[in-house]
Parts: C-alpha cells; sequence; structure tokens
C-alpha cells in the first residue's frame, strides 16, 4: 500500500472522531512508520562484501571514538546511492581497486576482506594506499556522506552536522526593515 493511500485511508477513518484530538501524534507515528529504518537498508550497487569494506575504510578515514564517526552516520549507504547516481563512473574502477586489494591482503595477511583486518592492520594498509586514487575516492565519498544532507542517505540523525556545529534549521527570515515599512503602517 502506498503511503499517500494509507494516509487517505486513515484520514476518513479518524474522520469525525475523537481521535482528531491527537492528530499530531499520528502524524508522527505515521511518518515514522511509512520511512525505511536506516539499519535495515539494503545496497542498490553494492554486494555485502564490498559495503562491509568499504565501510571498513570509512571507519577508519572518520573513526568513532569519543564522537560518532562514518558508521554511525550511516556514511556507507551514502556512498552506496552515489555509486549508483552522480558517482556511478566510479563504481567500476573502485570495484577493481577494491579486489585488487582483497587479493593483496589474501597474500599479505591471509585475509579475505579489509573489513576481516584488526583495526592497527587496517590502518598499516590505508597508509600504504592513501596516496591512490581508490583511497582518494572512498575519502572524498566519506567526507561527503558524512557531512552532506541526510536525505542522499548519510549524515544520519545529523551526526556530522552536530560534529561541527552546524544548525540546520534552515533559511532565516529576512529581518523587518525600510522594506517593510507600508506594511507596518497598515498599508499594502
Amino acid at each position: 500500500m502506498h503511503r499517500r493511500t494509507f494516509l487517505i485511508r486513515s484520514g476518513k477513518t479518524l474522520a469525525g472522531s475523537g481521535a482528531l484530538l491527537s492528530l499530531p501524534a499520528a502524524v508522527a507515528t505515521w511518518a515514522t512508520a511509512g520511512s525505511p529504518r536506516q539499519t535495515e537498508r539494503r545496497f542498490s550497487v553494492l554486494t555485502d562484501s564490498e559495503g562491509a569494506d568499504i565501510e571498513a575504510i570509512a571507519a577508519r578515514i572518520v573513526p568513532s571514538d569519543d564522537s560518532p564517526g562514518a558508521t554511525e552516520a550511516g556514511v556507507i549507504y551514502f556512498i552506496d546511492a552515489a555509486l549508483s547516481e552522480f558517482e556511478a563512473d566510479s563504481l567500476v574502477p573502485l570495484r577493481a581497486s577494491l579486489a585488487e586489494l582483497r587479493v593483496d591482503l589474501q597474500r599479505t595477511d591471509g585475509q579475505p576482506s579489509f573489513a576481516a583486518l584488526p583495526v592497527d592492520r587496517q590502518i598499516a594498509v590505508l597508509q600504504r594506499i592513501d596516496q591512490t586514487e581508490f583511497f582518494g575516492t572512498i575519502r572524498y565519498l566519506t567526507l561527503a556522506g558524512m557531512f552532506s544532507h541526510p536525505s542522499y542517505g548519510g549524515n544520519r540523525d545529523e551526526i556530522g552536522w552536530r560534529l561541527i556545529g552546524f544548525d540546520s534549521q534552515g533559511p532565516k527570515p529576512p529581518p523587518f526593515g525600510y522594506y517593510d515599512a507600508n506594511y507596518a503602517e497598515g498599508g499594502a
């Protein structure tokens, strides 16, 4: 059932009843029920193993310590969305580089993926590849996902914005000034 259909049917059911007194609470409940939970999302272009490796890389770029990091901000979902839309040209080279990294990790560490490495080894691997285009792309997408508008898939609960003290209350109305003089005097 589409959200609009649900709202229309629910509105007809509530019409004329005492439930209208609690309409703000009902609207908030419908909005929550109609939006998917971030933790239950599926990837659109990444495989689960690619997502796990890229999320682990993003977690080393913006780590969780005394404040939330890329993992808590859901940056991986921004990266997945970006690779399916405006950064679609980066998907094939990123996949190829990730496959090369996995082959290298299997050879050097005996691990099949970046996510399987201990944190200290992850940092050492990233220091070795930090000048590559692959790492640059992941770093760019991680930071973009950390600080972009939450509607793009990352920055869950505005975590990134709170880290930098950004106020997301939207545009402010212009100050009352001389251009409002006619209105203040009762004019149009």
